[in-house]
């Protein structure tokens, strides 16, 4: 892949033409859009729209409108592990600040990888029903030629009521519960190297994968090339297809559970029951669990 792609994500409380046939069941509304409908939407007074960060690149330009949302406050260090979700207290204060309610039709993108993947799930986990993916996020609103600003908009503080999901999130005892057995289907979402054990991250050697995982890199969900938008919806099912058996729960990771937000959010996409284990390989590996080298899942 030569591109990193600026993905985005959409809370919606209203009715639009939606990028795919793909629907959230709980509210009845699409979970990916378009810029074209973003665009028809920022005078709303409803939408809220937050970019995801670890840098400056706010100061450099954003969707008007736009407000900054550190990827830091979203995530927290707890028992060594280094990206866990933070309390839900604390999760409610960040995006109440952000001046996100509960019927708030909030747009989330990012400025590179999955952060904005990552924001999607912290959502989903505190219950906020409504999201939709903005199909290639800032890098294909630039390049569509759309308007963008410097300007930080004045905002009120919203209020959000939160109804935790802990279903969401897969721990090891869950995993290990269930290795080798019928009804659940594990996504590596990480590297070449990570996944065969003859790799590392950021100085830390993987020895392999979870028995029984299937890897799918989060870049391949893309076109590629230069192109930030998701492939085919039928592209996407082929490709989860591939590594996930008829009727069973997704379990994705990867090492920390950041680039495995994304295979979370296709999976719910597509409409497969989906977990994300949150404390990833770096969580197995320091519980000292199995682990199988190699190509084989």
């Amino acid at each position: 892949m030569r591109f990193a792609p600026i993905i985005g994500f959409v809370a919606v409380g209203a009715t639009f033409a939606p990028a795919s046939a793909s629907r959230n069941s709980a509210v009845d509304e699409p979970l990916v859009v378009s810029t074209a409908w973003l665009a028809s939407h920022l005078n709303d007074p409803s939408v809220v729209v937050l970019q995801v960060e670890h840098d400056q690149s706010y100061r450099d330009g954003h969707i008007p409108g736009a407000r900054p949302l550190p990827y830091m406050d979203i995530v927290t260090s707890r028992d060594g592990l280094g990206s866990e979700l933070p309390s839900t207290e604390q999760i409610r204060d960040v995006f109440e600040k952000a001046g996100v309610s509960d019927n708030s039709i909030v747009v989330v993108y990012a400025s590179e990888g999955p952060m904005a993947s990552r924001a999607l799930f912290t959502l989903d986990y505190i219950g906020h029903k409504r999201f939709a993916m903005l199909d290639g996020g800032l890098q294909q609103w630039r390049a569509e030629g759309r308007p963008v600003s410097r300007a930080t908009p004045a905002f009120a503080q919203g209020h959000l009521t939160v109804q935790p999901h802990p279903e969401r999130v897969a721990t090891a005892d869950w995993i290990t519960a269930h290795l080798g057995k019928r009804g659940v289907s594990l996504i590596d979402t990480r590297t070449d190297g990570e996944y065969l054990g003859s790799g590392e991250r950021h100085g830390m050697p993987s020895a392999g994968h979870i028995p029984g995982a299937h890897q799918l890199q989060w870049e391949e969900l893309f076109r590629g090339g230069d192109s930030p938008l998701l492939k085919d919806r039928a592209e996407l099912q082929r490709l989860y297809a591939a590594r996930v058996n008829p009727g069973d729960t997704v379990a994705t990771y990867c090492w920390v559970g950041y680039r495995a937000s994304m295979t979370y959010f296709i999976a719910r996409y597509l409409g497969y029951p989906v977990k994300l284990y949150d404390g990833s390989y770096q969580d197995w590996q320091q519980r000292k669990l199995p682990v199988r080298a190699g190509a084989s899942p």
